[in-house]
């Protein structure tokens, strides 16, 4: 029997650590991004850097408050507090403030909230909540609509008020679902329409439905191995014929398109092969088809989703990301431009305030969204390295928690944390340097705003303090 510990002794003393360097470095690079010669202090409080220690200042405090407050709050309000910040969020669309396009902003005094933020811990509350019900199993058509609404509330309402990033990282959540035993399917099912849309982005629709049926009648030969070598035999007959038939229409001067002959002998040896050796497979085979026509209505959708759906500078970004076209004094700008300031740091950084493209003001967000950049003109590569350290051993001290529970509320809050803190540092540090679009949400701890550090601050302390329950 474990021996009950007080409060200090049963905190995890070395996220708390990691949390203070990570929120300390944060400050340090605000201060060195946005530096302002005639506002030399760090605690100017007309500057970002000054303001930044006010709310790394209420943030500690907010820490402590967590700290104090029962266990048993967190269980109890949880449902109440999602429908205070679901309310907030409704609020924001008909009385926010816009800013950079978002309507997301609440103003109070000089003060800008953003409920959104907030909402990520509301929910994260409610579902660990929820699948932590006795009796609670994920896979249940009843709880999955359950789950369902707890999610698609705050993403509708977060979409109205057109922050397409902060909806995204809902999709974090998939990680704790997967955990708490999800199917893995639909996991892969999701990268795979993801993938599934970006080819469609770059390649012509036919030849999408092309590597689709091939990948359709790989698909089919895995689920029925023992038909392996009899597949092998007929694809290599399919191959040879396909070089004749090419070389036939070559001579002839056939007016038919390599990708609509591929197409056609590809569909001639899948209806072969499943003519042949459907006997006993029918619910495969059902699958194997509800898979391909499903493949293919998506490929063709993508265009019209693409066209449609998403807003100018959304389309703007994908597109040069995926070097379908580049406008480096456009949307690509930014990146662009964060992308030189990383490089530009080499091994060891030009040193702290001798960064000149953050010195000089070339890249945007500089102290928010690209705070990164700051870090590797000015550390260089040994620098960036040092800071994804600390955020995957912070988030590996979150696994460590999560597994070490008694109690499912814990692990499931848990593991929302971990989702939401990877997507944050992930993505952000993916769209400075160039690997994704860029989608505007902060890195933690680093990124300059109040509503950031809090939120996060919130939500890593409430998991400190459920984790000192396994001491009692």
């Amino acid at each position: 029997m474990k021996r009950k510990k007080n409060i200090l002794q049963a905190l995890d003393w070395k996220t708390i650590t990691v949390y203070i360097i990570l929120v300390c470095t944060g400050w340090i690079c605000i201060y060195s991004s946005v530096y302002n010669v005639e506002h030399s202090s760090i605690f100017d409080m007309s500057q970002r850097y000054g303001m930044q220690i006010v709310w790394i200042g209420t943030a500690f405090l907010l820490a402590l408050f967590i700290l104090c407050l029962d266990i048993k709050v967190f269980t109890v309000l949880s449902f109440p507090l999602y429908l205070i910040t679901l309310f907030s969020l409704l609020f924001v669309i008909f009385a926010g403030t816009e800013v950079n396009g978002s309507k997301s902003w609440l103003a109070i005094g000089s003060i800008r909230i953003q409920p959104a933020e907030f909402m990520k811990i509301a929910t994260s509350l409610m579902v660990a909540y929820v699948i932590s019900e006795y009796g609670f199993k994920i896979n249940s058509f009843t709880n999955i609509l359950k789950l369902l609404v707890i999610f698609i509330a705050p993403i509708a309402l977060i979409l109205m008020q057109k922050d397409t990033g902060s909806a995204l990282v809902f999709s974090s959540f998939l990680i704790m679902l997967y955990r708490e035993g999800m199917s893995g399917w639909i996991v892969i099912g999701i990268i795979y329409i993801s993938a599934l849309f970006i080819l469609s982005l770059l390649m012509p629709a036919l030849e999408t439905v092309c590597i689709l049926t091939v990948l359709t009648m790989l698909i089919y030969i895995v689920l029925n191995s023992d038909i392996l070598w009899k597949s092998i035999k007929i694809a290599f007959t399919f191959f040879i014929g396909l070089i004749i038939a090419t070389f036939i229409r070559n001579e002839a001067d056939i007016k038919l398109e390599t990708q609509y002959l591929i197409l056609i002998y590809v569909a001639v040896f899948l209806s072969m092969l499943l003519i042949k050796y459907h006997k006993g497979r029918i619910s495969k085979l059902l699958l194997v088809a509800v898979f391909f026509f499903s493949s293919v209505f998506i490929s063709f959708s993508v265009d019209y989703v693409f066209d449609n759906f998403l807003k100018p500078h959304q389309k703007d970004r994908i597109e040069d990301m995926l070097n379908m076209k580049v406008d480096l004094q456009g949307t690509g700008y930014n990146v662009n431009q964060s992308k030189i300031a990383i490089g530009s740091g080499g091994l060891f950084g030009q040193g702290f305030l001798q960064g000149t493209q953050t010195k000089f003001n070339f890249v945007p967000e500089q102290s928010t969204d690209f705070i990164f950049c700051t870090i590797g003109e000015e550390a260089g590569f040994a620098g960036c390295l040092v800071i994804i350290g600390l955020y995957l051993f912070l988030l590996f001290r979150i696994i460590i928690i999560a597994e070490r529970q008694r109690f499912a509320f814990t692990r499931i809050f848990a593991y929302c944390t971990f989702g939401i803190l990877f997507f944050h540092f992930a993505v952000n540090i993916s769209m400075t340097i160039g690997l994704i679009p860029v989608i505007g949400i902060p890195l933690p701890f680093l990124s300059y705003g109040g509503s950031s550090l809090w939120a996060f601050t919130i939500m890593l302390f409430i998991l400190l303090k459920l984790d000192t329950k396994r001491w009692n």
